[in-house]
């Protein structure tokens, strides 16, 4: 009996530790798998912030209020950090990040905004660059230009 009690406790305890090794194992083999993914995000990262480069920005955020529904897109940079958003009722859009980052970007990049223009000039070129209706209630553009000016452009088209 002695025998018995002594062969199930040895037995018990060898599945025990294989039964780790496998777990142990397992983990290992997973670490591999972050390792490859956040060195993917890295160089997604390092990608948009080195296309940033080729824009005339380094932060444009644009808000348009419909009756019935919202337009929002913004890309922003900040030293080595690209943040993106972009959700678009009209073309079926609604992406966050990288995805935001490609959607955005080919508009963004041809995107003519300047200092000086009007309010009502740069909603208006907004508006046609993102195809999406100019029967808006409110439009809110803010841009940041390389040179580090600030600037803020608003469209009400009617009273809210």
């Amino acid at each position: 009996m002695k025998k018995l009690v002594l062969f199930l406790l040895v037995s018990a305890m060898v599945l025990t530790a294989c039964g780790d090794e496998d777990e142990n194992s397992k983990e290992n083999t997973n670490q591999p798998n972050e390792d490859v993914e956040s060195q993917e995000a890295m160089s997604t990262m390092n990608d948009m912030v080195k296309r940033m480069e080729e824009l005339d920005y380094t932060s444009i955020d644009f808000d348009v209020i419909y009756d019935d529904k919202e337009f929002e897109g913004e890309i922003e940079q900040d030293d080595n950090l690209v943040e993106s958003e972009f959700y678009d009722p009209f073309n079926s859009v609604n992406e966050r990040g990288p995805a935001a980052f490609d959607a955005m970007f080919p508009i963004v990049k041809d995107l003519k905004l300047g200092q000086d223009m009007t309010d009502e000039e740069a909603v208006a070129i907004s508006i046609e660059a993102f195809s999406i209706p100019d029967n808006f209630l409110k439009a809110e553009l803010q841009v940041t230009f390389k040179d580090g000016t600030e600037k803020a452009y608003e469209v009400k088209m009617n009273e809210m």
